[in-house]
């Protein structure tokens, strides 16, 4: 059974929903599922850091992409095959027209907070899922 649930957010440098991926990310590990998820870099995973990808390969693994160029997942799944859920932030904001995300990367806007936070919990939601069985 995995001990863990790392969360691989997309490197979606100066784009809202690269950052609404990673911020997500932090939210999840520090205050949502802290103790049952892990960030982890995904250049070293692109790299085959050894002891990264071993880390990687006895865990479950979520991505989070900003984009549908879907880099952390087809990043990943070189490393380590299929992840085991996958998620695109630009879903969310499909589902939630009303927040249009302010194009401010750091800090978000108002609306890309909201959308963040809609998100974050639909993957906290996953982590539970893959951990526990939890729906």
């Amino acid at each position: 059974m995995s001990e863990k649930v790392y969360i691989i957010p997309c490197s979606g440098i100066g784009k809202v929903y690269g950052s609404i991926c990673r911020q997500a990310a932090y939210r999840i590990v520090n205050d949502l599922r802290p103790g049952e998820t892990a960030i982890e870099c995904l250049p070293l995973i692109v790299k085959g850091k050894k002891e990264v990808v071993d880390e990687l390969k006895k865990n479950k693994v979520i991505t989070l992409d900003g984009c549908t160029a879907m880099c952390a997942y087809y990043d990943v799944a070189k490393v380590i095959d299929e992840p085991d859920a996958h998620f695109l932030s630009t879903s969310v904001v499909m589902e939630n027209r009303d927040l249009k995300p302010e194009p401010d990367i750091y800090p978000l806007g108002e609306n890309a907070k909201v959308l963040m936070e809609i998100f974050a919990k639909e993957i906290a939601d996953k982590v539970g899922e893959l951990l526990n069985g939890e729906e």
